[in-house]
């Protein structure tokens, strides 16, 4: 495997036609079942754990737009500064900050885990941790080992649901799939696409929970459970938002709008639109897009060959003239 300026630059086109590919597929509301979920997921998630060229790599020369890149990046600053060296200090400078940061929030949720289970009322479950506390206003899984909150002011058809929700975010793993992405975010905070990657998955999780939930109601409790969204929805606050949370409402107005559009249209899009897509990024994980010099610094010096100097070398000591009719 090599890497080089080039592959990363591409890998980071590449990567955002995948994510927006992903963003089209849910807001198409196209049935997008878990397995290829995972797979959109995990392709995404190799793209930029490996920007580096192998031997399955389909070379595919971009110049109009790889090569002003590049000439931006290798612009020299001063001395044997040149622009790359100077946006690699300024990421790995933001990696730190954003490093912290999310340790910050990990010692958080874990002292609100500790006084959850020192003072809030435990709810019996032989299968999940359950508290019901007034430290919060809206059902939450806090923590990778998934512990579910319940606020104290939900009736118990409330109650039923919010479990029903937050137990389908335990049962997938949702906050190990957040926490994952928000480690990638340490790497590429510089990187646009992925905040709206972290928006569109954040959506699916929601309305798969959701689906879930709902799948086995009858239509008027469907209704109910709709209230139960827009209620909670009115009571979030962002503070009982954490890295290591799911929350049942979001503090994102649009897509609570979106999720209950999805409800109350019952729009269900068969599984055939999504393969193709996922066709899609499997080919765009393979492509790197490269640069094209014909005359650069890069190629100073080297030989091309044209019919004018081209030759053919012949062993044996054959006679000048030969040599020239052979090249005729």
């Amino acid at each position: 495997m090599t890497f080089i300026l080039s592959t990363l630059l591409s890998t980071l086109i590449l990567t955002s036609c995948m994510i927006f590919i992903f963003d089209f597929c849910i807001h198409k509301q196209w049935n997008m079942n878990q397995v290829f979920f995972r797979l959109f997921l995990l392709i995404i998630f190799i793209k930029l754990c490996f920007p580096f060229e192998t031997k399955l790599s389909i070379l595919i020369p971009l110049d109009k737009i790889m090569n002003p890149l590049i000439d931006i990046l290798q612009y020299k600053l001063f001395n044997q500064i040149y622009m790359y060296h100077f946006l690699l200090s300024v990421a790995i400078i933001g990696s730190i900050y954003q490093f912290t940061k999310l340790m910050k929030q990990i010692r958080e949720c874990n002292y609100i885990i500790r006084e959850i289970r020192k003072n809030g009322n435990r709810i019996v479950n032989p299968d999940y941790e359950i508290y019901q506390t007034s430290y919060i206003n809206t059902p939450i899984v806090i923590g990778l080992q998934g512990i579910i909150l319940i606020p104290e002011n939900l009736n118990n058809e409330e109650i039923d649901y919010a479990l029903k929700h937050e137990i389908t975010h335990i049962l997938h793993k949702d906050n190990f799939i957040k926490f994952i992405v928000n480690v990638f975010k340490i790497l590429f905070w510089w990187f646009i696409p992925i905040y709206i990657f972290d928006k569109q998955l954040d959506l699916y999780l929601e309305l798969h929970a959701d689906n879930k939930t709902i799948e086995n109601l009858e239509e008027h409790q469907k209704l109910d459970y709709l209230n139960f969204l827009i209620k909670t929805q009115k009571q979030a606050i962002k503070s009982s938002t954490t890295v290591l949370s799911s929350n049942l409402s979001f503090n994102r107005k649009s897509n609570l709008n979106y999720r209950i559009n999805a409800i109350l249209n019952k729009k269900t899009s068969p599984t055939i639109f999504v393969f193709p897509m996922l066709i899609i990024m499997i080919f765009l994980n393979f492509l790197i897009l490269t640069p094209y010099y014909t005359e650069s610094n890069l190629t100073q010096g080297t030989y091309e060959i044209s019919k004018s100097n081209a030759y053919i070398l012949v062993n044996g000591g054959r006679s000048e003239e030969h040599t020239s009719e052979l090249q005729s």
